[in-house]
């Protein structure tokens, strides 16, 4: 009898627990689609104890909630941002089903690229220089640098032990040849030709046979009868006077028919110029009288003069001009930086037009490029920028000077990077690597 009673009483403390218990059924749905989520984790607390449940293939699930008070639920499923939401079971028991929607996770923009395609890589060698033209690829590689040097060449990477490599266009070595002595780099002329500066000579470079040639010159007729002139049009020879010191100079077209030379613009950075003469103020008694006397046999003012005495070049506010100028067709193109001006000229040397320089004014100048670029096979023109060892390429339209889409090169601090042919070329080794210089190209 007693059993009965205590069955009874069992019996009548489990029915009130048990009329407390809500089923709430819940619908996941894509939020774009409305489609039903299959295998959504929804995860709530019941008590101290963690539950979870599955939704079923066609988005649904039922929850035992034996509180009376708001259930907090986490949904979460691969491909869509977790939700996390508070809800009421005696709203909820009035929605049969409870839709819920979960938003997909969308993942940025990546862009997929080309992996950069190896031109040359040897492992005895490293890559120093490169220079294309319509020979091939001509390549300086070396053993290893020269480490001890003279203060007037720190700063200067000096190669020793330096073999010269010309590629095909499959990139196969077609012929080589060591040079004689310690080398600075390549060079090209006007005409796009190879030429190698040596520390005390320099060399051109013969093809005979399968084989190459070098015949040495002098240092002095590359850099001052060479290198000033870089390319030409209407059978004159363009070129400038610069002298790295002055922050002024003139770009020349010479005529080698009548021998005469003509200036097609003269560029100037006039902060730079007014810092430059200022060092005369600067000059004691003695300096003053020895540049008036200068002055007086060269022709020029003392201010001038006493700017090369003190020295600027080598002042930590100089700033040499940068205003290259190319050949675009039957345009001649003066990129003057010191103005922020795109000046064009005729084949007949005659200024036509000038634009402003978009990317100078681009987030405040805060990215100018290291230099302008230009392809020598089709004659395009490009700005080199780097950020942080990042370097990217963007065209430049002639006329307008505008910008065209950026091409960001695959690996941090590239060297001697340079365009031809519609791809970009540059020398590269991983940091704290093994691996020798390598010479890479990609894709613009």
């Amino acid at each position: 009898m007693r059993l009965r009673y205590a069955a009874w009483g069992l019996c009548l403390t489990v029915l009130p627990l048990s009329a407390q218990t809500s089923v709430i059924e819940l619908l996941v749905l894509d939020s774009l689609e409305g489609t039903p989520l299959e295998a959504v984790s929804v995860a709530w607390t019941d008590g101290t104890r963690a539950m979870a449940q599955l939704t079923d293939p066609h988005g649904r699930c039922a929850i035992a909630w034996p509180g009376s008070g708001p259930l907090e639920l986490r949904l979460a499923r691969a491909g869509y941002r977790p939700r996390s939401m508070g809800l009421d079971p005696d709203d909820a028991r009035g929605r049969r089903p409870f839709t819920v929607y979960l938003a997909a996770l969308e993942l940025p923009a990546v862009e997929v690229v080309r992996k950069p395609e190896v031109v040359f890589e040897r492992p005895d060698l490293h890559a120093a220089d490169l220079l294309i033209n319509d020979d091939g690829i001509w390549v300086l590689a070396y053993e290893h640098p020269r480490l001890l040097r003279a203060e007037v060449d720190a700063g200067k990477e000096i190669l020793r032990g330096v073999r010269l490599v010309l590629l095909d266009t499959n990139f196969r070595e077609w012929a080589s040849c060591p040079l004689p002595e310690d080398v600075l780099g390549l060079r090209r002329d006007l005409r796009n030709t190879a030429l190698v500066e040596g520390v005390s000579r320099a060399f051109a470079i013969h093809r005979a046979g399968d084989h190459l040639e070098l015949e040495p010159f002098g240092l002095e007729d590359l850099r001052s009868k060479v290198l000033p002139w870089t390319d030409s049009i209407g059978g004159r020879i363009l070129g400038n006077n610069s002298d790295g010191v002055m922050p002024a100079f003139d770009h020349l077209a010479y005529d080698p028919v009548n021998d005469t030379t003509r200036v097609v613009c003269t560029v100037m950075d006039t902060f730079m110029m007014a810092l430059f003469r200022s060092e005369y103020r600067q000059l004691r008694g003695p300096e003053k009288v020895l540049a008036m006397n200068l002055a007086s046999e060269l022709g020029v003012d003392e201010e001038t003069v006493a700017g090369y005495m003190s020295g600027f070049q080598h002042n930590i506010w100089f700033k040499p001009v940068y205003a290259p100028l190319f050949v675009a067709g039957d345009t001649l193109l003066v990129f003057d930086h010191a103005s922020a001006r795109l000046r064009k000229f005729t084949r007949g040397l005659v200024e036509t037009a000038s634009v402003p320089l978009p990317y100078l004014a681009e987030q405040g100048g805060r990215y100018r490029p290291m230099r302008i670029i230009q392809d020598r096979a089709d004659g395009k023109l490009f700005a080199l920028f780097q950020h942080n060892g990042i370097q990217w390429v963007r065209p430049i339209d002639p006329v307008s000077g505008a910008l065209g889409l950026r091409v960001r090169l695959t690996f941090r601090y590239p060297e001697r990077t340079q365009v031809y042919g519609g791809h970009v070329y540059y020398v590269y080794r991983p940091v704290e690597s093994l691996q020798k210089r390598t010479i890479y190209r990609e894709r613009l």
